[in-house]
Formats: structure tokens, C-alpha cells, sequence
């Protein structure tokens, strides 16, 4: 296998493109992705025009590949959160310190996330709907522990969860919302409780 400079030419295509991950998620965060040109992430990369054809089809591409990278992060530690053999709320509550926590460790991932995503095109919105999907699918085996009746179908409940406490999280990150990030965390498992305890004393009746 021919090397150039220590690295394979797949080594080298893997760190270019990682160069362009990276500057797209600079460029998109703090110039939005409206105003980010392919060729400004080629010069924010230091790289040739030829290169990003190499990586990605288009800008849309691009942003599907960081969003992507966001959720399976946020999946991969939510999951790691409720796997515990603490009691349902606690686990719960953790999960939920997790999204919330994310944005806040690295906002240029939140700004990506929660708002410029949703100005990309059909790859990106492909990736929030399998992020959003993963996401309900962790809520779900929590109803699932919650809610006991079989008639309960709890898939359009996660979703619903999902749903309130990223649009939350959403108007908490953009300035919406004038809560504490302990306040916030509170009234996400405040929804995740509302839910399960209203449809577990309604589907006795």
C-alpha cells in the first residue's frame, strides 16, 4: 500500500474530511448556513477546491454529516444514561441532563442542532428524523417501564416527549426561555411525568 507523509491515501481522505467537518461546524455555528459557501469551508479547511467533492455532495451533505455526528454523541450518552438500575425517575432526569447538557459543552454543536440545521436541505432533515427517531426510541423504553397496560401505545408518547423537551430546549438555547439549567431539567421530567402518570390514571377507566 503506497504511503505519502506516514499515510495512506484513504488515511489522508479520512483527515481531510474530518478538516472539513470541522470547519463546516465553525462556519455553520458562528456564520449560520445561509451565509457559509462551499468555498469558504474549503479556505477555512485549507484545502483545494477539488477535495470537498471528495467527502460530500453538497453543503446539505456536509451539515447531514455533523448532525448526524451530534445525535449518534447525544444517543450513545442518553442511552448510557438510562442503562443504569437506578429507580425510573432518576434515570429519566439523567437523560435529560445529557441533552441538556450537550449544547452547552460545545454550542457550536447546539447552534448546529437545535437551529441551523433546520435551514439545510433534504439530507439534513433525513438525519434529524433518524436522530429524532433514536431519541423517541429511548423515551419509549422508559414509558414502556412507566406505563404497564398493553393497550398503551407508547411510540407516539416518546415522540410527543421528545418533542416538548426539544422545543424547550430549543427557546431555553435561543434566549426563549429564562430558566436555569436546573429549572429547565426540571420542567423536561416534569413533562415525562405529566404524561406517564395522566395516561396511567386514564387507561383504567
Amino acid at each position: 500500500m503506497r504511503t505519502y507523509g506516514g499515510a495512506t491515501a484513504e488515511q489522508r481522505a479520512a483527515l481531510r474530511r474530518r478538516r472539513l467537518m470541522e470547519s463546516g461546524l465553525e462556519l455553520f455555528s458562528s456564520r449560520g448556513y445561509a451565509h457559509t459557501s462551499i468555498r469558504a469551508v474549503l479556505r477555512h479547511a485549507g484545502l483545494k477546491d477539488r477535495y470537498f467533492a471528495e467527502s460530500f455532495s453538497s453543503a446539505d451533505d456536509l451539515m447531514a454529516a455533523l448532525v448526524r455526528d451530534i445525535y449518534e454523541e447525544q444517543v450513545a450518552r442518553c442511552a448510557e444514561a438510562i442503562g443504569s438500575d437506578l429507580p425510573l425517575r432518576d434515570r429519566a432526569r439523567n437523560m435529560i441532563e445529557v441533552i441538556v447538557g450537550l449544547p452547552l459543552q460545545d454550542p457550536r454543536k447546539g447552534r448546529v442542532k437545535l437551529t441551523e440545521s433546520l435551514a439545510a436541505g433534504p439530507l439534513t432533515a433525513h438525519e434529524r428524523r433518524l436522530g429524532m427517531r433514536h431519541m423517541s426510541g429511548l423515551v419509549d423504553s422508559l414509558l414502556k417501564e412507566g406505563l404497564h397496560d398493553p393497550r398503551i401505545d407508547t411510540a407516539p408518547l416518546s415522540v410527543a416527549v421528545v418533542g416538548a423537551v426539544g422545543e424547550m430546549l430549543t427557546s431555553w438555547f435561543n434566549g426563549v426561555l429564562d430558566l436555569s439549567r436546573e429549572e429547565l431539567v426540571d420542567q423536561g421530567l416534569l413533562v415525562f411525568e405529566a404524561l406517564t402518570e395522566h395516561v396511567a390514571a386514564t387507561s383504567g377507566k
